[in-house]
């Protein structure tokens, strides 16, 4: 991991032409130059010089950012304005008690205790054997809810899934700046995966995707490739039908880079009907656990995807990412379904 003051070229990059302001989810609503990356590259590079310091109200406009990466794919310079402020708050991560409570409770109490328990009684299924063997990785969504669906999905198409007792990726501690954390779960990942001598990796979920595949920046050395389930169903040209029709819309997470596959699926599915919903690609205000006590700022996000979902007419709303398919249920009040597209197709596909 990169300290703060490794990105100072990079911070002294940006021109402030303020074309971030134009993408930007959160400052479109507070209009607040400190929540946009121009703003906050003026702040931290008074900090890289010395001439502020990293406080709790510079910390505060750092986590109001969505790591949705919308301004680092409008940026002329070309910025990864997430990685860059990931170290700004890893510097006030090492000097922030509270902040280090709060990581250890998530670490320990509810990722650690609490998903080893409810592990315990997740649907668990065993994978029929084939020569072609991929290991499933199902991060926190996995430890809840089993991996029967990508299991019997998988194997319908020859492949046999291992799945280890993986953890978490490690995405809720890097965007904080728990880098030590994060380095930990990364380390873990690696001695699982090097046990069992499959190397070919499918997931279901966008944000552990993009987060196992970043792990090559900072291990360059390790040989391995992710994919999401839904490259496997494109790429076998799987014929797809479901059981009834069903008209459904499509929530894409900012983390998932392969909405081609998922694009396929839903329009060559029969009995599928998919309406994209206006800004289906807007990110939907939740990125993690860290914007829970935004909630005001995430509660205006979410107004305008729930009014794009209900002018489509459909009453059910599909995704990929947990933390998106919650957000999307909380604030649904009942006027549509919101699923998983991986649980979705397996329990409504015809056998």
């Amino acid at each position: 991991m990169k300290c703060l003051a490794e990105y100072e070229e990079k911070i002294h990059s940006c021109s402030k032409c303020g074309l971030c302001q134009s993408v930007c989810p959160i400052y479109k609503i507070t209009g607040n130059d400190c929540t946009v990356s121009r703003g906050q590259f003026i702040m931290l590079r008074g900090v890289v010089k010395g001439d502020l310091k990293m406080s709790k109200t510079i910390n505060r406009y750092l986590d109001l950012c969505l790591k949705c990466n919308a301004c680092s794919k409008f940026c002329p310079a070309g910025i990864d304005v997430v990685d860059i402020i990931a170290s700004a708050k890893a510097e006030f991560f090492q000097h922030s008690f509270w902040a280090k409570l709060k990581y250890f409770i998530l670490k320990h109490i509810i990722l650690g205790l609490g998903l080893k328990i409810v592990n315990i009684f997740s649907p668990k299924k065993k994978s029929q054997k084939f020569d072609k063997k991929v290991i499933y990785f199902g991060g926190c969504g996995g430890k809840l809810e089993g991996n029967k669906e990508i299991v019997t999905l998988l194997n319908s198409m020859g492949i046999e899934v291992i799945t280890p007792d993986f953890d978490c990726c490690g995405i809720p501690f890097f965007t904080e700046g728990d880098f030590s954390s994060f380095e930990q779960y990364m380390k873990s990942f690696f001695e699982k995966l090097e046990q069992t001598g499959v190397t070919e990796i499918v997931t279901t979920c966008a944000s552990c995707e993009k987060t196992i595949k970043s792990y090559k920046k900072w291990c360059e050395n390790k040989e391995y490739t992710v994919k999401n389930i839904f490259e496997y169903i494109k790429e076998q040209n799987l014929s797809l039908e479901l059981k009834n029709p069903i008209k459904v819309t499509f929530h894409k997470p900012c983390n998932l880079a392969n909405f081609e596959d998922i694009e396929w699926i839903l329009n060559n599915t029969k009995n599928l009907e998919y309406i994209q919903m206006k800004d289906f690609d807007k990110c939907c205000g939740l990125n993690g656990i860290s914007k829970l006590k935004e909630y005001k700022i995430m509660k205006n996000l979410y107004k305008e995807k729930h009014k794009n979902i209900i002018n489509t007419g459909a009453k059910t709303v599909l995704t990929s990412c947990l933390g998106c398919e919650k957000v999307l249920k909380l604030f649904s009040f009942g006027k549509y379904n919101v699923h998983d597209l991986t649980k979705f197709l397996y329990r409504n596909i015809k056998k």
